[in-house]
């Protein structure tokens, strides 16, 4: 029953739209919650206009419990437990990372992504270190800009920060855009990239969560 806490405290890197594509994707081989502790609701508002997913997927907005409590009672009804985080430093993106046997940051192909990254980074890295290791964590570059130099120098720059990036990653394409005014997915799309990427992020995702059970 892993729990993923998608988390960045910088906004527009695509977190959300990561974090409703995964939970779409694993909801095809088991039950999965897509919990939204972002005060924004995009993914609750997405889960209110998806009326075609998968039968087993759940989407749920936090409510006034702590959400260390909500989500450790919760997540042992489902197989998987997608977690979009707020942006920003808080308790909540806190305690996010708290919660989680793996975390996801999403980054965009910028160095001010990478900036922006610090303080999530050393929050992860100080659990680690109170728990010996978890929650396993490592970036996702999203929306990014195939076959560029600039994704190349953001993925040295990202693994200097000292956590792993993910191989696979987004794209800039219109499809996810697309899907997530839709209440859908890329999966359920035309766009067979898009449907590729996010299909291996999962792949690469369930090893990360393996790798920690």
């Amino acid at each position: 029953m892993p729990v993923v806490a998608i988390v960045n405290q910088k906004g527009g890197v695509g977190k959300t739209t990561l974090a409703t594509n995964l939970a779409w994707a694993l909801a095809q081989t088991g039950s999965v919650l897509l919990f939204d502790a972002d005060p924004q609701g995009s993914a609750r508002d997405w889960g209110h206009f998806n009326t075609g997913g998968p039968e087993n997927l759940s989407v749920q907005g936090a409510g006034n419990n702590p959400l260390v409590d909500q989500v450790r009672r919760l997540s042992s009804r489902y197989d998987w437990v997608i977690l979009d985080g707020p942006p920003g430093i808080s308790n909540v993106s806190a305690d996010a990372v708290r919660v989680a046997d793996a975390v996801l940051i999403p980054a965009k192909a910028s160095a001010f992504d990478v900036w922006a990254a610090t303080d999530i980074v050393e929050a992860v890295k100080a659990r680690q270190t109170a728990t010996k290791g978890t929650p396993k964590a490592a970036f996702v570059i999203t929306m990014a800009k195939p076959r560029t130099r600039l994704g190349r120098q953001i993925d040295a720059a990202l693994a200097e920060l000292g956590l792993p990036v993910l191989q696979n990653r987004t794209t800039d394409r219109v499809a996810y855009t697309q899907a997530g005014n839709d209440g859908t997915s890329v999966l359920s799309g035309s766009d067979r990239t898009a449907r590729d990427e996010i299909t291996a992020i999962r792949h690469e995702l369930e090893q990360l969560s393996h790798d920690h059970q």
